[in-house]
């Protein structure tokens, strides 16, 4: 299970403001940009300096050429600093003139681009994933035929802010919001975007989707209730594949104990050096990484999910990595509740330049443009599992069921349907 908790939708900078109540504005730069960018513009203008005699240094580089080298360093850095201290970016839509403006420029704008505003067909919502260097973001962005790509408006780390900004523009452009965030294509019109789920399937009829059997070997057991159902929802089955990373430390381990240790016996130091050395690298070299991998091995066997499904909430109860969490969003509260498939998601897959080729149902995954999902790519999805299922509210998103097989977790998916929803 995946959780994110999100402050209240008004708490926080506001992003954007209102010039009047026909012009929407947007506004980036400055804030913690400005403080995260002086430290470079500072070290920079610093460093050009010396080779130009400015500073009265006893040691200053010889020659041309290294003299050059500094200069352009010193610059380089200079400018990445200039810019994100004076760097200044906005986006103003205007229903009066019926026009949008993106501008760029240093404290002032210097660069600007116009497009209709007619141009807009709908507002996009989306996820990226972040690295080990990177945060989640929730990209929002504008697009429409007549515009080249799509106008990036704001990058939210947080879903609820994501979420607003994405719902202010609908609203006040009375587009379409569109919200792949989830895996899955979702289209909510501007005159139901504060909706529930269960509202919205009720008014579109989308509860009489047939309910699919039961499929044989199930690894979840489904509890029924006198209010609904209780899913035990047990961790990942340990296969070859989650040893790996054990593999590595114990390698090491053996090349440690094989190489280095008969080294160290055999330096002619104290003993005491020589114990200290020995215990230091038992304890952190060996010891540690061998410990770290195996703890993680038996927390992943000991994961689960507890997922309670009535008409009045949905709680998912879990042990991940060895921490317990409990989270509850109100079926009232709940705005989206979505189960991506492998084709949805392959659906949902742009690539510029690939024209996409509506074959409907084939029998045979495909990529958008109709060609076969290629048999590695298959074996690789089968192997992840499904991306389980998503519920969210404004204030909340909850993950479950991840890295269940695909027809387990669409019949999960229907029985949380069918129980909320009628």
């Amino acid at each position: 299970m995946r959780v994110l908790k999100q402050a209240a939708a008004g708490s926080g900078r506001r992003p954007f403001f209102y010039r009047d109540a026909g012009t929407l504005e947007f506004r980036s730069g400055g804030g913690c940009l400005t403080l995260f960018g002086l430290p470079f513009l500072l070290a920079g203008l610093f460093v050009v300096q010396i080779p130009l005699g400015l500073l009265p240094l006893e040691e200053r580089p010889e020659g041309p050429l290294v003299s050059a080298l500094v200069i352009l360093l010193g610059s380089v850095f200079a400018l990445v600093g200039a810019i994100l201290v004076f760097g200044r970016a906005g986006l103003v839509l205007d229903r009066g003139r019926g026009w949008i403006t993106q501008w760029y420029g240093l404290l002032v704008p210097m660069k600007r681009v116009e497009y209709l505003l007619d141009s807009i067909r709908q507002v996009e919502m989306d996820f990226s994933r972040g690295d080990s260097d990177s945060a989640d973001t929730w990209p929002v962005t504008l697009s429409g035929e007549g515009i080249p790509k799509p106008i990036a408006v704001a990058q939210p780390v947080e879903f609820a802010e994501a979420r607003r900004i994405a719902e202010e523009l609908a609203r006040f452009l009375h587009k379409p919001l569109v919200d792949r965030s989830t895996g899955e294509r979702v289209t909510r019109d501007a005159g139901h975007l504060d909706e529930s789920w269960r509202d919205r399937v009720g008014r579109t009829q989308g509860h009489a989707a047939p309910m699919p059997p039961q499929p044989p070997g199930m690894r979840s057991r489904v509890e029924r209730t006198a209010g609904g159902y209780i899913f035990h929802i047990p961790g990942p089955p340990l296969v070859w594949y989650h040893f790996i990373p054990v593999l590595f430390p114990i390698v090491f381990a053996g090349f440690v104990a094989w190489f280095f240790l008969p080294a160290l016996l055999a330096v002619p130091i104290p003993d005491w050096i020589r114990y200290f050395f020995l215990g230091f690298v038992g304890l952190f070299l060996i010891a540690a990484p061998v410990v770290s991998s195996l703890l993680s091995l038996l927390r992943l066997k000991n994961q689960f999910e507890r997922v309670t499904v009535t008409k009045a909430f949905l709680r998912v109860e879990a042990l991940k990595q060895g921490k317990r969490s409990t989270v509850e969003i109100p079926v009232d509260e709940m705005e989206d509740l979505v189960a991506p498939t492998a084709k949805s998601l392959m659906d949902s897959v742009e690539v510029p330049g690939m024209k996409k080729v509506p074959l409907g149902e084939t029998g045979t995954p495909r990529m958008p443009d109709g060609r076969p999902v290629p048999r590695f790519l298959l074996t690789v999805m089968k192997m992840a599992g499904s991306r389980g299922i998503t519920a969210r509210s404004d204030r909340a998103v909850v993950e479950f069921a991840a890295g269940l097989d695909e027809a387990e977790t669409a019949y999960l998916f229907a029985l949380t349907r069918k129980t909320i929803a009628e």
